[in-house]
């Protein structure tokens, strides 16, 4: 009962769901999801060496992988994954959205996420020298200007000189997955989704 009225209260409200409240075996699909993007953000792993259909997987398929399983499935990422999971699962602890977003109440925290970045540089008052624009605001819609100054500007955030707008995309595009974003049929352009907060 707790779980379906967690999963109501997300859907209802349109906050992202709180994966790090459950055990990973309980997690979904999209709990998996969520938390690989937050081990990509948050422990700068690079997202092209993921192979995402590999952990299209519900969360007690993804706590019975080995560590050879994710080596396979993320390359010199899976390691990392590999010992992040074990780490939750024993210690049941993670630093979660949820306590971001307090910190954020105060201070705008310092966009860990890909996502999250886009949108403290679509709201900042400084000049961001139009590498992003809206193009309808009240929709959450946006558009990339300037596609390779972005992909160094988040590299530059993440202290990763190889970064580039195809590897930025791609992370984009996972997004989708996630309802942080959804499908705009325009060459750049993309738009918040039901996940996503802070950008109204």
């Amino acid at each position: 009962d707790t779980l379906i009225h967690t999963t109501y209260y997300c859907e209802f409200y349109c906050i992202p769901p709180l994966w790090t409240s459950l055990p990973p075996e309980h997690w979904t699909r999209h709990h998996v999801c969520d938390w690989l993007q937050y081990c990509c953000d948050s422990y700068k792993l690079d997202a092209a060496y993921i192979s995402f259909s590999h952990f299209n997987v519900l969360g007690v398929q993804l706590c019975s992988m080995t560590k050879e399983d994710f080596t396979e499935a993320a390359g010199i990422c899976g390691q990392h994954l590999y010992s992040i999971l074990q780490d939750i699962r024993t210690n049941g602890e993670v630093q979660t959205k949820k306590q971001c977003r307090k910190a954020s109440g105060v201070k705008r925290m310092q966009s860990s996420h890909l996502w999250e970045f886009l949108r403290d540089l679509l709201l900042s008052s400084e000049d961001t020298s139009g590498i992003l624009d809206w193009e309808d605001q009240e929709q959450g819609i946006f558009r990339v200007v300037k596609s390779e100054a972005l992909a160094q500007m988040w590299g530059k955030r993440k202290h990763n000189d190889r970064m580039n707008y195809e590897k930025l995309s791609r992370a984009l595009r996972h997004y989708y997955k996630t309802g942080i974003l959804e499908r705009v049929d325009r060459r750049l352009v993309y738009k918040f989704g039901k996940n996503s907060y802070g950008w109204h």
